[in-house]
């Protein structure tokens, strides 16, 4: 009898080990997931030159965080890469509030990994970036095979620390009018959230115009997820553009 339960009691132990052996070296994979700079030639930024401006509203996408204090090794993207059909290639676009600093640059993943990856940010102008706050940089990212294009393209929101049971998804507005709406939708049309885009609570911003802080749903959409962008003109003509998500 005693002989059985020591046997058990052995058995229990190495299943116990095991499993927790696995899960401590999935969680070191994951706290370890760094996705690869796939620039050719090298890190592409520009520091104290022209902002680069688009034709699109969006000039930023993130989770809001606890965070208040810029570590550039924070710096993540929310998408889990569990099997080699998720996407590989991602473009990651870096500017601060003020335009003075910007970076663009493709990124690949080689690994699989179940949590938000770091971004490495092999920046010249660390000290000048040490200055600014998680909420004075924004970041773009989007599913590409090129930076130059972003038509069509599924947008990832970026990570300045961690995410909270409170965090919001944060959109980052440029437009010249004043009135401004962010809508999140599911993939088949229909509204999640709403919410009225306000301007910068400490003054106006060089590369963003309005934040648009959306509460998150509770669950995922099967189907993804859309954020349409409303910006209503001085005639009352209202003129919007619409982005594909990646939300978990």
């Amino acid at each position: 009898m005693y002989k059985k339960l020591i046997n058990y009691g052995l058995s229990l132990t190495v299943f116990c080990a095991v499993v927790a052996s696995e899960s401590f070296t999935a969680a070191a994979e994951d706290q370890a997931a760094v996705l690869e700079l796939a620039n050719d030639p090298g890190f592409t930024e520009r520091y104290a030159g022209n902002t680069q401006v688009s034709g699109q509203f969006l000039s930023g996408l993130a989770y809001s965080t606890g965070s208040t204090q810029l570590k550039l090794d924070d710096l993540r993207l929310s998408y889990s890469r569990r099997s080699d059909e998720a996407p590989k290639l991602v473009c990651v676009r870096v500017t601060t509030d003020d335009g003075r600093y910007w970076a663009s640059n493709m990124y690949r993943a080689n690994t699989t990994f179940s949590s938000p990856p770091k971004i490495p940010v092999p920046t010249k102008y660390g000290e000048q970036l040490n200055a600014y706050g998680p909420q004075n940089l924004l970041m773009l990212a989007t599913f590409s095979r090129d930076c130059s294009d972003t038509a069509g393209k599924i947008y990832v929101p970026g990570l300045a620390g961690a995410k909270t049971a409170n965090s919001e998804l944060v959109a980052y507005v440029n437009v010249s009018q004043s009135k401004v709406t962010a809508t999140l939708l599911k993939g088949d049309g229909r509204v999640v959230q709403k919410v009225n885009c306000k301007k910068p609570a400490d003054g106006p911003k060089v590369t963003y115009s309005h934040v648009c802080p959306i509460p998150l749903p509770d669950t995922a959409a099967s189907d993804g997820y859309k954020l349409l962008v409303g910006v209503r003109g001085l005639t009352g003509t209202t003129t919007e553009q619409e982005y594909a998500l990646h939300l978990e």
